[in-house]
């Protein structure tokens, strides 16, 4: 098993499609099943469900999946050594919206110490809006973000890929098919994120966008994308959530549903302000880090 075969596994567990974990890989969708099917023969275990759709994974696969966290968190942490040559010492605090947070930042963070283990970080989540707002001000330097920033003095990377899906409580499900026209779904009662979401702002565009209406039934409106989940799960409503939040997360009263003709894609973005990183060293380190993140993931370096 190499690091190519635990990256394409992690790829399936994060996608829970063949198709798309092949496409992540930069292989096609034979190849990667007949990699999957050799992973399985090797470890003489089934590692996923394939009778479901999404596909998941097994018990054995879930067991898998953190080896394969772990694996390939050491093999990053060895590679940044290597580049960086050097360590660091002090503290450094980051914003995040919510859905970046879900993995992605973290899984920065965690490289980041590694090849540091003098750096304290500390991590604050609030929604986008709110993110950029404290980089103008100065209480951060650099932050993860949903959206582009507006502010001229802030500046904006797109980093990763994410897709907004619509998930629809159980108890809402019946007589409703897997993939059904927006008209049919509107009407349910919704859970919202609050103003200052990037990922409400990005629906509610993307809707605009499509010449379709808003929810006409907002039961309740939240602060956070956890809480979403949570009420959704409890049956208050549907609400649409980054697939990100979702990844290692058994949904058991709720489903992902596909609405036809709606598709919703973004960006995450690294926020940061120009003048000040460069008058702190970790700010500036981090950076770094984060651009050779980006130019690893460029090089199809094996990476969860």
């Amino acid at each position: 098993m190499t690091f190519d075969d635990l990256a394409l596994f992690w790829a399936v567990a994060e996608r829970r499609n063949m198709t798309e974990a092949a496409k992540a890989a930069g292989i096609s969708q034979p190849t990667a099943s007949r990699r999957l099917q050799a992973m399985e023969q090797e470890l003489g275990a089934q590692l996923v469900d394939r009778e479901t759709h999404p596909l998941s994974l097994t018990p054995f696969g879930f067991l898998l999946l953190d080896f394969a966290d772990d694996v390939l968190k050491r093999y990053r942490a060895l590679l940044l050594q290597a580049d960086q040559r050097h360590s660091i010492i002090g503290r450094l605090t980051l914003a995040t919206s919510s859905s970046p947070a879900a993995r992605l930042v973290t899984r920065w963070m965690a490289d980041f110490i590694a090849a540091n283990p003098g750096v304290n970080l500390h991590l604050w989540e609030m929604n986008s809006h709110e993110v950029e707002r404290r980089i103008v001000n100065g209480d951060v330097v650099i932050g993860f973000t949903g959206l582009t920033a507006r502010h001229p003095e802030v500046t904006s990377i797109p980093i990763a890929d994410d897709e907004i899906i619509l998930l629809v409580p159980g108890a809402l499900m019946q007589g409703v098919s897997r993939s059904v026209q927006w008209d049919e779904l509107r009407r349910l009662p919704f859970v919202v994120r609050r103003s200052g979401s990037g990922t409400q702002d990005v629906v509610d565009a993307a809707l605009q966008a499509g010449g379709f209406a808003l929810p006409s039934h907002v039961v309740l409106e939240v602060d956070s994308a956890a809480a979403l989940i949570d009420a959704v799960e409890s049956g208050l409503g549907a609400g649409f959530v980054s697939r990100e939040l979702l990844f290692r997360r058994e949904l058991r009263l709720s489903t992902p549903i596909a609405v036809k003709d709606l598709s919703i894609h973004r960006p995450f973005f690294l926020a940061y302000h120009a003048e000040r990183v460069s008058q702190y060293p970790i700010a500036y380190q981090f950076l770094r880090h984060a651009s050779w993140r980006l130019a690893q993931r460029d090089k199809n370096v094996p990476r969860p």
